[in-house]
């Protein structure tokens, strides 16, 4: 009788042993989920920041040689995050068509002058050159 109540001992401590884990592995889930969250938002967060200072030193250079007239010139080196599908320059405004999780949005900086150029769409570090010609700012990069 003494040996039965053993085995049913250990076998009862297993299953509790299993009952603990289980539980602690469900407690782990949500963690994870809201991890994973909170870490996207995080990337759109910085994308957003770096798009928005991008776009900032941009217009800024070319207010500037603007603003001095021809033939003022001006390079400024920018870092361009990887989910910019495309930059546009468009009258006076240079706008960022920006991916992220959860679609697709721009960013807009209106400028004083008229622009004119491209701006290539890889990601890293560009280097953009900003010439103030007659009416109207040069933008190559």
């Amino acid at each position: 009788m003494g040996k039965r109540g053993q085995s049913w001992t250990g076998a009862q401590v297993s299953v509790e042993f299993l009952f603990v884990v289980g539980f602690a592995f469900l407690m782990t889930i949500p963690l994870i989920i809201i991890f994973y969250q909170q870490s996207e938002n995080l990337d759109r967060e910085i994308t957003a920041s770096q798009v928005d200072k991008v776009a900032s030193e941009i217009r800024d250079a070319a207010d500037e040689v603007y603003y001095l007239g021809e033939p003022s010139k001006k390079t400024i080196t920018v870092y361009v995050p990887e989910s910019v599908r495309f930059i546009t320059l468009d009258n006076d405004k240079i706008i960022f068509n920006v991916s992220s999780a959860s679609g697709e949005y721009q960013v807009v900086k209106w400028c004083a002058a008229n622009l004119i150029g491209s701006i290539k769409q890889h990601k890293g570090i560009h280097v953009v050159r900003v010439q103030a010609m007659t009416n109207y700012v040069n933008i190559t990069g």
